[in-house]
């Protein structure tokens, strides 16, 4: 049996679209050699097998499906991993391997949505000793013993989570880009928490969207996405991206040659009161400058499952 520190204690994984959920790739019952990753877009589910620890793939075996007596097994539940339909060989020296199958082969997109999966991941395993002595192993990725009576096979099961259809905003908190400047600094306020970003050459420059920083204390505050301003000498674009778990309520921006004289998002000059939930965009014709000062704000809600 795998000993209790390495064998997962959580059956199901929810795989939310866009993001990779894994479980560890577990090598002669008590190694943990790697990961098996799983995620999906509105086309494809992705399941990839990437080794650590010196380990090298030989050949994988997949099998995937929404009941596990569906898998091809023995008579006394074994699985036939032959058999299985997705499957790849002569990996030698590979560390990772991806299958990409449609989602047309479980019912499309729409039937995927919130409904689970069975997976039963299996590789062969090797890695070279010090002394040219060449050990393989038997891998699953980590889950539930098939057969408590039979081999140590293992499964697992992912609930895959479309966030359109089954995510709604919750708390929102007012969110500002990071920079070198904070408001309370500059003079414009006593009390209030937000910063100043300053372009004094052009290119691409890339800075954090925390929310809820009081103080202006990162660490109070949540990472919640990036701003990324892009600057040629007369023109800006100002790109908001939230994370996954994030969405965007609405977003206002500063930008000018000219001191800001007001940390009311109201009366910044460029606004969205609803943009797209993951990201947001502006460009803005600049006269004079460089240097330009920007303020990049937003309202970022975090997301909660809808449970239907």
């Amino acid at each position: 049996m795998i000993p209790q520190n390495t064998k997962s204690q959580i059956n199901t994984i929810q795989v939310t679209e866009g993001a990779i959920s894994s479980v560890d790739l577990i090598a002669g019952q008590n190694m943990i050699a790697g990961k098996v990753s799983v995620s999906f877009d509105n086309t494809n589910l992705y399941v990839s097998y990437n080794t650590m620890n010196d380990w090298f793939l030989s050949e994988v075996h997949l099998w995937v499906g929404p009941d596990l007596s569906l898998m091809p097994q023995t008579n006394s539940g074994n699985p036939k991993i032959g058999q299985f339909p997705y499957k790849a060989s002569g990996l030698n020296g590979s560390t990772s391997y991806t299958f990409t199958i449609p989602l047309s082969a479980f019912g499309g997109y729409d039937n995927m949505c919130s409904s689970v999966l069975y997976l039963a991941a299996h590789a062969s395993l090797y890695k070279t000793g010090s002394g040219g002595a060449v050990q393989t192993e038997t891998a699953w990725g980590n889950g539930s013993q098939m057969n408590e009576q039979g081999s140590w096979a293992m499964y697992f099961l992912v609930q895959f989570m479309c966030e359109d259809d089954y995510y709604s905003a919750g708390p929102c908190e007012t969110a500002f880009g990071y920079g070198p400047l904070t408001f309370i600094d500059a003079g414009l306020t006593s009390s209030r928490w937000g910063w100043i970003y300053t372009l004094s050459t052009g290119g691409t420059f890339e800075t954090p969207l925390y929310a809820g920083a009081g103080q202006n204390n990162i660490n109070n505050g949540l990472h919640v996405g990036t701003v990324t301003y892009s600057y040629n000498g007369s023109g800006l674009k100002v790109e908001f991206e939230t994370f996954g778990g994030y969405s965007l309520s609405e977003t206002h921006v500063y930008a000018s040659s000219a001191f800001p004289t007001t940390i009311s998002p109201g009366l910044f000059g460029h606004s969205n009161s609803d943009p797209d939930p993951k990201s947001d965009a502006y460009f803005i014709e600049l006269n004079g400058g460089p240097p330009v000062y920007v303020i990049a704000h937003a309202v970022v809600c975090s997301k909660q499952a809808v449970r239907q």
